[in-house]
């Protein structure tokens, strides 16, 4: 009997010790910012180990329980974390993030109103709604699980289905390294340009706390995959065959580290595929905050691809049945899976459904279910894929839609007294005669080399008597088809007699690489505009290509290369931000402001305690509000510019309140129970807070 219960406590032991064995083998390596790996350590000190940390960033090895608090204490979104194979990879990620790879440009234009405006009007948000139920309906995505893989073969099967009778369409499965779950592509084979990609995408996965029995991830992320597969949808009713080669993506294991994409992102870094940009849907169909859709603003996403996407926003969605508003918001480090496009260089976007402290609270829980959304019938997520759609047709194209740039015309309208008879700039030196106000000398091209300084020459020449000549040369820097931008007025001289009339000029480091249009204008008295015509001189074009320079801007904006004030950073003397268009350099007692940015010129200013993060730009409390009177605070000197805002739950504007000061009360007795939301007017970033009436 001794016997027996001793060899029942040993099979005990071993099966604890088994189990202290197998926890200690399933945690795994990432990379994570430092901030959050301290205070992870503090919060389960067992469960994660620091290796190493390198310009805010650690090198770190976690176990799921961490992953976890990570998930429910210290973000909002997403994992926070990036999986990494192996402790050498882990360690390398952190060296190389301040080097990351510089990312593509690429050149954006709208042209398609007809093919968007039939497509968004084919979206049907019941699509979405059914969707996102039938990928609820597996109870979990978590990514170790059978029925993950089961989600993924289904919806190649359903990607299948409606792309079917399309030879140029094909759907495969990917397998990965890093999980046992796989991910699914979609391609839409280019007609003209097969080899430049446009790619959409989100994470099919999910998780909660009960990973592998209940993680329905109803927001998180099947809204997602409904949106991009409405789109899918949209665009094989409309038979649209698109000019480049347009593809869809379900990740597997986003959750737990990005795993899917960063795999599928490295195998086209490393086989050179010319991506042109990638849009990431992750959550789409809470509607958190006042506006519709956020554009995350973080540093490694692209600035071009946001604007474009604003502008997008802007062209077709200001009025009329597809009307909805957009805003910025942050999401901070291994936020989804665009991260992973942008890490290896690729342009990368992620409109978002909410500000991120207005988004779904339900995510990472067994609560994520559809009954829980605000809206109904996937009316949030349908403004989603509208979006998606006006992305892929403008960006891919139609089948031999021809997108040659587009100048606006500009001509002097008589060159009987007075035209151009001679401009050098590098290797460009041309002489010509009078014609019709207008020359097109496009074939005619120099270098001009970034950071360097270059002379242009302009000869006049007067049939009779001398006239007093303006002159203007504008160069297209970023390549967008027009001259409006801040910079490319690059030149100019008012009116003078004087003959020849030269003037020197620098590339920014910030213009595009590459063939661009240079525009040489000469108007009787006055300097003119780069569009219209104008009664007495004329206009020139020509072709430059921006190269590649050594040195620095001759005159650099003080606030270039300086990232924006981050408060989850941890910033040490000698640190420098950008806050408000204002630099600030952290010191030991505080921040210094050093002066405006857009100048050459510093300025050791006032010290000031401290910066806030958006988010607490402004605060209102109590919240929730029991009684009659509020106070709102706002928490720098926007006060005294801008008027505070209350909007209802359905985006109407029910009061406006001019700031005396940087705190003040409100009283809502008027206001019945509800959600409310209180923003600065007219600003370019987001400050606004949600008020609960009780």
């Amino acid at each position: 009997m001794k016997n027996k219960y001793l060899l029942i406590c040993m099979a005990f032991l071993c099966l604890n010790l088994s189990k202290t064995y197998a926890q200690k083998n399933d945690m795994f390596y990432g990379t994570i910012e430092t901030e959050y790996a301290v205070r992870l350590k503090k919060l389960a000190p067992n469960d994660i180990k620091i290796i190493s940390s390198l310009n805010g960033y650690s090198a770190v090895k976690l176990s799921d329980k961490a992953a976890e608090k990570l998930h429910h204490m210290v973000l909002t979104h997403g994992p926070g974390f990036i999986f990494e194979k192996s402790e050498a990879q882990a360690l390398n990620t952190i060296r190389n993030h301040q080097a990351r790879r510089q990312q593509k440009t690429a050149s954006y234009s709208i042209s398609e109103d007809q093919l968007v405006n039939q497509g968004i009007a084919l979206v049907n948000n019941a699509n979405i709604d059914t969707h996102i139920r039938e990928l609820e309906a597996y109870g979990t995505r978590y990514h170790t699980t059978q029925k993950a893989r089961q989600s993924v073969l289904d919806l190649k099967q359903k990607w299948e289905t409606i792309s079917s009778g399309r030879t140029d369409v094909s759907v495969k499965i990917v397998e990965h390294q890093s999980t046992s779950m796989p991910s699914v592509v979609m391609t839409i084979q280019g007609q003209d340009l097969p080899n430049e990609y446009v790619i959409i995408g989100g994470h099919i996965d999910s998780v909660s706390p009960e990973r592998e029995t209940n993680a329905p991830g109803a927001d998180d992320n099947a809204s997602g995959i409904a949106t991009i597969t409405e789109v899918a949808r949209v665009l094989f009713q409309m038979n649209f065959k698109p000019k480049r080669t347009i593809e869809f993506m379900a990740y597997a294991a986003e959750e737990v580290g990005l795993r899917g994409s960063r795999e599928i992102a490295e195998d086209y870094k490393n086989r050179n595929v010319n991506v042109l940009s990638y849009v990431q849907f992750d959550m789409t169909n809470y509607k958190g905050s006042q506006k519709d859709v956020y554009i995350s603003d973080d540093s490694y996403n692209s600035t071009a691809l946001n604007s474009f996407l604003a502008s997008l926003m802007d062209h077709y969605n200001t009025s009329g049945d597809h009307k909805f508003t957009y805003d910025y918001t942050r999401c901070n480090y291994g936020c989804s899976d665009h991260y992973s496009w942008a890490q290896q260089g690729y342009p990368a976007a992620f409109p978002f459904e909410a500000s991120f402290n207005g988004s779904n609270p339900y995510i990472h829980t067994t609560r994520d279910t559809s009954d829980r959304f605000p809206t109904a019938n996937a009316i949030h997520a349908a403004k989603f894929a509208k979006l998606g759609l006006e992305y892929l047709i403008e960006v891919a194209k139609s089948k031999g839609s021809v997108t040659t740039p587009s100048y606006c015309t500009s001509k002097g309208n008589n060159v009987s007294d007075e035209y151009i008879q001679n401009v050098t700039i590098g290797s460009i030196n041309n002489n010509s005669s009078a014609q019709t106000g207008y020359q097109d000398f496009t074939s005619q091209n120099t270098e001009l080399k970034q950071n360097t300084s270059h002379t242009i020459s302009i000869t006049p020449k007067w049939t009779g008597r001398s006239y007093k000549e303006g002159y203007a040369v504008w160069i297209d820097l970023n390549q967008d088809s027009d001259f409006e931008d801040a910079g490319e007025l690059v030149w100019s001289k008012a009116a003078s007699t004087e003959s020849p009339v030269s003037g020197s000029f620098s590339i920014p480091s910030t213009a595009k690489l590459g063939k661009t249009r240079m525009r040489v204008s000469m108007q009787y008295n006055k300097i003119s505009s780069p569009c219209g015509s104008f009664n007495y001189g004329e206009v020139e074009d020509y072709s430059v290509t921006i190269a590649e320079g050594g040195g620095t801007d001759p005159d650099p904006d003080i606030c270039a290369g300086v990232p924006q004030y981050n408060a989850n950073q941890n910033y040490q003397t000698g640190d420098r931000v950008v806050y408000f268009n204002t630099l600030y350099e952290r010191t030991s007692s505080g921040w210094r402001r050093i002066g405006t940015c857009g100048t050459t010129r510093t300025n050791s200013l006032d010290v000031v305690p401290t910066l806030v993060n958006n988010n607490e730009v402004i605060l209102v409390s109590p919240n929730p509000l029991k009684g009659k009177v509020f106070s709102v605070q706002v928490q720098n000197e926007l006060w005294k510019h801008k008027k505070v805002t209350i909007y209802n739950a359905n985006g109407k504007l029910l009061h406006t309140i001019s700031m005396k000061n940087n705190k003040q009360t409100i009283d809502i007795t008027d206001f019945s129970s509800g959600i409310y939301f209180i923003s600065l007017s007219n600003t370019s970033n987001t400050y606004t807070q949600q008020l609960i009436k009780e």
